[in-house]
């Protein structure tokens, strides 16, 4: 069967391509109308206008129209007026923080074609990586008919799993990206999707504990009830920081009781490790009537910290006391050791003008050093220390090379241009509840 590749679409920033069998795709982009780009034209000029209002107004008319003005803000990137260019980098800057938080979108449209082929051509659009099968286990490779059209990317993989009776499990190297597909039921885990992430239940807990006080002779029944979530996110999706336990917003049963939260809203939170992918976390609510067969309407909040917008800052010949800059950043080699062999030790300082985030230890995860050898190889990273100190962020990192004589004669700092704080709301609906009760 012949695919077709059709370019030309793009949705929240991320290429799509198509894939056609046995008929071909529909839905081209159209151009955008001239009365459009006109009138975009010449918000991008009211940008500089002479009225503060005037100014304002034009930013939030072309915050509304969002992605369709993204070339001419670019162009308006070199425009002569200060202001214009000001408010055109602080429009775009908000468009790629929009893109940062929205879902891989896939278009495939086929007849009678693998499931293996459908996943390939789902990671390949949204930016993602799926390893078909794995050493211990097989793949359910089904022909189906699909028609996914600007559908999310985890909505489409969980609908091919559940047609093929194939499962989703993270990669077990974290250095591996991407998710493992491989026979076996996907179970009936309720699901709820918000932005890159995917979220399911994994079992809910009633608990019954009777307690009995032989001083009065007075028996105390305690009765509690938790759910257990599991979060995945896209590979492109990179988390740093992610609240501890998510909040309860509503949840509202078959015969329409209002639950509530049996802990208070917010709490701690965590650092991720890069290449992380996967978290679970409990969110206990006041005891859900036994009268209640499903939650009708669950919705809860996870508040993330993400970064996007990688880029890669070459320090060519590292040496004490060098500096580097681009971007906000300056960076400062402080010292650069001789252990034995080729064991090294790198300490570096990074400055930059981005607001610190909260918590600050997020701030650790943005960062990946790597000391270069001769021949273009990364030394081996056999341990790391980080501290903020009033000079900035440092880093010391103990590197060893690929061979004893190993020498290193460049470094990177690959890290993020960009980081935001967001809630996302995800909607789980008809909940099943655990309904049996003691005797």
């Amino acid at each position: 069967m012949d695919w077709i590749a059709l370019g030309g679409c793009r949705s929240v920033g991320m290429p799509i391509v198509v894939l056609v069998a046995l008929f071909s795709c529909s839905a081209v982009a159209a151009e955008p109308e001239q009365r459009g780009d006109v009138r975009v034209a010449r918000l991008i000029r009211d940008l500089g206008a002479g009225e503060f209002s005037k100014r304002q107004a034009a930013d939030e008319q072309l915050s509304k129209i969002g992605a369709e003005g993204r070339a001419q803000l670019e162009a308006a990137l070199a425009s002569d007026d200060l202001e214009v260019r000001l408010r055109a980098k602080r429009l775009l800057e908000r468009l790629k923080i929009e893109d940062l938080w929205a879902p891989g979108r896939v278009q495939v449209r086929t007849q009678q074609e693998s499931a293996s082929k459908i996943l390939q051509a789902l990671a390949t659009q949204s930016g993602n990586h799926v390893h078909i099968g794995d050493p211990y286990g097989s793949f359910a490779d089904k022909k189906l008919d699909v028609d996914y059209t600007l559908s999310s990317y985890w909505q489409a993989v969980d609908d091919v799993c559940r047609q093929t009776q194939n499962r989703v499990r993270p990669h077990y190297d974290m250095h591996t990206p991407g998710i493992v597909v491989s026979a076996g039921p996907p179970g009936n885990f309720p699901r709820a999707y918000a932005g890159p992430v995917r979220a399911q239940i994994t079992g809910a807990r009633r608990m019954f504990i009777e307690e009995l006080n032989y001083e009065d002779q007075k028996a105390e029944l305690n009765h509690s009830f938790q759910f257990n979530l599991q979060f995945c996110w896209e590979d492109r999706f990179r988390i740093v920081g992610y609240a501890t336990h998510p909040e309860l917003v509503e949840a509202v049963t078959d015969n329409q009781i209002v639950v509530s939260a049996a802990q208070p809203a917010g709490g701690g939170w965590n650092a991720t490790s890069r290449g992380l992918r996967q978290v679970t976390a409990s969110l206990k609510l006041n005891p859900v009537s036994v009268t209640a067969r499903s939650l009708e309407k669950f919705t809860i909040k996870w508040e993330l910290i993400a970064v996007g917008e990688p880029a890669v800052l070459e320090m060519p010949e590292p040496a004490a006391a060098k500096l580097y800059s681009q971007d906000d950043l300056a960076v400062k080699i402080e010292s650069l050791e001789w252990q034995s062999g080729a064991k090294y030790i790198l300490t570096i300082n990074i400055v930059r003008d981005m607001a610190m985030p909260d918590p600050l230890e997020v701030l650790f995860q943005e960062y990946e050093i790597e000391l270069i050898d001769a021949l273009g190889r990364p030394f081996r990273v056999q341990g790391q220390a980080h501290a903020l100190t009033e000079r900035g962020v440092q880093f010391k990192v103990t590197y060893v090379g690929e061979s004893p004589d190993s020498k290193p004669v460049g470094a990177r700092l690959h890290y993020p241009r960009l980081r935001a704080r967001r809630n996302l709301e995800l909607v789980f609906r008809d909940v099943p509840l655990p309904v049996s009760k003691p005797e």
